[in-house]
């Protein structure tokens, strides 16, 4: 019996590991497939992180204002992997209870832990609604998931469904690839860049927005919404897609042989993002008042500018040539394997904070596991050595 199993080797879990070994804590990673999998098979090719270099000490030294490629993503993973105890090609298929710890079944053989950090993440299964299965066959379906490029698709126009991060960038991949797009939005909020002399998430960070916690949120259905839209190294909104040539239409509600109808939502979906925005701005602005700051004042911002909007009701897709759907409709995280006692009918973990209701378990890598940050690589290194210092305690009340 080992003191603790991780299971999942993306930068979540590696983060659990690093902590565990900083406190002399015996344990192994146990990834079903390499380290970093879901960073290699669900990125496009022109994909960056849209956070810099700065929020992302987790992949080592890097340039602040660096906004890392895929591939180098990939690359630093595995070396952290390198760095830690990962059996890679090892599937945990079951978690059940062993006296004082726990099984987890796997295709080959069992492991025994006294506790265990779940790391798999809850953003890594493709979701798709079940609209698509009424598209015409001819017309070719991808996921963010699968998207590659534009290169990868069949002749003709694209139908990109959702419009937040993937949504967004990949529309303007598209576009760059000399494609007509056609992007079907959804209610996202928008991140400006650049606010009173800085970027305006540095300044955010600082007002503690990215440390709010599920607790302390007035309207708890914000954890449910899509991240704010921002490019990497600079601002991205739906009014600059639209003034780059895609059409914006709103959310698809049915399907009718060749035929997408479309809600009319499109207005309300810029003014979401609109509102956003103005939201953050008045954050930092707060900010500096508070703190009587010597910041320049706001400047005008290209995203705030209005666009004329005709969007369509609804789309003949054999007339507009459209060839191609993307579904940028989101990622979930399968469960299922830790059995029926750990997971609510909704198929997401029950817990409160990191802690699973069974004693010896905790969780690390989910959206709003502890703050707003608890998501994104920011927010794996504290949250990591939050869950360590627990399992410490619990493996020191229990018999060795």
């Amino acid at each position: 019996m080992i003191d603790c199993a991780v299971v999942g080797a993306g930068p979540a879990g590696l983060a659990a590991s690093a902590a565990l070994a900083a406190r002399g804590v015996d344990h192994v990673v146990l990834e079903r497939d390499r380290a970093g999998e879901s960073w290699r098979a669900q990125r496009w090719d022109s994909f960056r992180l849209n956070t810099a270099g700065w929020m992302n000490r987790l992949l080592g030294e890097q340039a602040r204002d660096a906004y890392a490629t895929g591939s180098e993503v990939v690359r630093r993973i595995e070396r952290l992997a390198a760095a830690c105890p990962v059996r890679e090609g090892v599937e945990v298929t079951r978690l059940d209870r062993a006296g004082e710890g726990y099984t987890l079944r796997t295709g080959g053989g069992d492991v025994v832990a006294r506790a265990v950090v779940v790391a798999t993440g809850d953003q890594n299964q493709p979701l798709v609604p079940a609209l698509a299965r009424r598209l015409p066959a001819r017309v070719a379906q991808y996921h963010t998931a699968s998207y590659r490029g534009p290169g990868q698709l069949p002749d003709g126009a694209v139908l990109v469904v959702g419009s937040a991060q993937s949504g967004c960038q990949i529309a303007e991949d598209l576009v760059a690839g000399g494609r007509r797009v056609i992007l079907a939005t959804s209610p996202v909020g928008r991140v400006p860049f650049w606010h009173r002399g800085r970027e305006t998430v540095e300044w955010l960070v600082e007002a503690g927005f990215m440390d709010q916690r599920p607790r302390d949120l007035p309207d708890p259905s914000v954890m449910h919404a899509a991240m704010p839209i921002l490019a990497p190294g600079r601002g991205l909104s739906l009014p600059a897609l639209a003034r780059a040539g895609v059409t914006l239409a709103g959310r698809p509600v049915a399907v009718d042989g060749e035929r997408v109808v479309f809600d009319d939502s499109v207005a309300a979906n810029v003014a979401a993002g609109d509102a956003f925005a103005a939201r953050a701005r008045a954050m930092v602005d707060e900010l500096v008042r508070r703190r009587g700051l010597d910041a320049p004042p706001a400047a005008p911002d290209e995203h705030d500018a209005p666009v004329d909007l005709d969007p369509p009701s609804s789309l003949d897709l054999r007339a507009e040539e459209v060839g191609a759907v993307v579904w940028c409709t989101g990622f979930g995280g399968d469960f299922t394997w830790l059995g029926a006692s750990l997971v609510g009918a909704d198929g997401q973990p029950l817990r409160e904070d990191a802690a699973a209701p069974a004693p010896g378990v905790w969780y690390l890598g989910l959206r709003w596991l502890t703050r707003r940050c608890s998501g994104i690589m920011l927010g794996f290194p504290g949250d990591a050595a939050t869950v360590a210092d627990a399992v410490r305690a619990h493996l020191g009340s229990r018999p060795a």
